[in-house]
């Protein structure tokens, strides 16, 4: 089922015809509307629930003879094909053209990967986000140490009777970081579990489960080089997991693509998002690419252990002054993709969440130049010279965010299984 609304912009009140999917989250959480007007540049940013859009700033009744108005298709869950984003349609035109799940199958994803997708959500739906700010509202607790504050917030959320007082430091960061595998789990669908989690991620938390304690200090050691990792996952991680776990809705409907299995947008066509402004998912990737540059160690460093039975053997590197992983630790990010890229696993692994380019772009004043109506971006990444420009798109960087976001939570876990391991 379709419901239609519309909304006017407050600047030069161009009016926008939303067709909402009625898919199976609409009515039960309150859900982003994100775009810029295609006619001034203000981005207008409502929300819909079972209560419809909010705030209700217009009341237009449309005629059928009325002249076409522009039409966004909205959908909480699903992308946007192009024939419903930013379409002049008229009346009769509007009601007889939007379908997501028929217009998804004519080319984009196939019905057993909507379907899979499906699965994935409804999930989501009952496991994560209902939760989805706890990490926010129990971390001021966490930094202050407050076993009271976080047990009596922890049991607000949970089943009061049966939740029981947490009465150590240590038992406090357990519960905190069950809460974050728990939000890897139902965040991680099925296609980037095969695709990524298997071949990668998940050896490295097999080895260091299954290493003796000795052999896991020895590690700590060499990745507590120039940083304690335990010092980055409390001060960087927490912070942004808890900060973008509290808005992922904004990111779902590009999460399709990580069901799929699939590693780039363009190879499934031209496809929209709303839930999301540009600024906001360019920001997520600015400051997300920043923690997982400064967590990268716990990963690469693992990595090497696995492959080559040291935590400072690189395979196949590049970078001369590299000969142990807090070498590599001190690289900044772009020359730390540079170096993994020349081997296959890292490359396949990080899928474009390191992507230099679209972080300096969004790291400088004027450096992301989108356009509304196609939703494509073009990246500036040199300050110095505007000739230098990565094209992309606002799903991509959605999609990009999504990955990004899986690999801070798993350096994040792994960093943690460490430092307990090795106390």
């Amino acid at each position: 089922m379709v419901q239609r609304g519309y909304v006017r912009c407050p600047i030069c009140d161009k009016i926008y015809q939303l067709k909402i999917q009625m898919d199976q989250n609409v009515g039960i959480f309150e859900w982003p509307i994100s775009f810029e007007c295609i006619e001034c540049g203000e981005i207008l940013t409502y929300k819909y629930s079972n209560k419809g859009i909010w705030p209700k700033d217009i009341d237009y009744k449309p005629n059928v003879d009325d002249d076409p108005v522009t039409t966004i298709g909205y959908s909480s869950s699903l992308p946007i094909t192009d024939e419903v984003y930013m379409k002049d349609l008229s009346y009769a035109e509007s009601i007889a053209f939007f379908s997501l799940f028929i217009n998804l199958q004519r080319g984009f994803f196939t019905s057993e990967e909507i379907n899979a997708f499906d699965a994935f959500l409804k999930q989501m739906q009952v496991n994560l986000l209902p939760y989805r700010s706890v990490l926010k509202e129990l971390l001021p607790f966490l930094k202050k140490g407050n076993l009271a504050a976080f047990s009596k917030k922890m049991a607000l959320y949970f089943d009061e009777k049966e939740y029981k007082p947490i009465d150590s430091h240590q038992l406090m960061f357990d519960a905190y970081f069950e809460l974050i595998e728990m939000s890897y789990i139902n965040l991680a669908p099925q296609g980037y579990v095969n695709r990524i989690g298997k071949p990668i991620y998940l050896p490295l938390l097999d080895y260091v489960e299954k290493t003796s304690v000795e052999e896991v200090r020895s590690i700590k050691d060499a990745l507590d080089e120039n940083g304690k990792i335990s010092v980055w996952y409390k001060e960087e991680a927490f912070p942004y997991i808890s900060e973008l776990l509290t808005n992922i809705q904004k990111l779902i409907p590009a999460m399709i693509y990580a069901s799929a299995g699939v590693g780039m947008t363009q190879h499934r066509g031209d496809l929209k998002i709303v839930t999301v402004s540009c600024n906001d998912a360019t920001t997520y990737y600015k400051d997300g690419y920043e923690v997982l540059a400064h967590g990268l160690k716990v990963i690469v460093g693992l990595n090497n252990l696995v492959e080559n039975g040291d935590v400072n053997i690189f395979t196949n590197p590049i970078l001369g002054d590299v000969d142990s992983i807090g070498m590599f630790a001190k690289k900044s990010g772009g020359k730390m993709i540079e170096h993994l890229n020349a081997y296959q696993t890292m490359s396949t692994y990080f899928d474009g969440a390191m992507n230099n380019k679209v972080r300096n772009a969004a790291s400088h004043s004027g450096g992301v130049v989108y356009d509304t109506a196609t939703q494509k971006i073009k990246c500036l990444y040199d300050k110095n010279d505007d000739t230098k420009v990565y094209e992309t798109t606002l799903m991509d960087i959605c999609r990009l965010c999504h990955v990004q976001f899986l690999h801070i939570m798993e350096a994040a876990i792994l960093a943690y299984k460490i430092v307990s391991k090795a106390k």
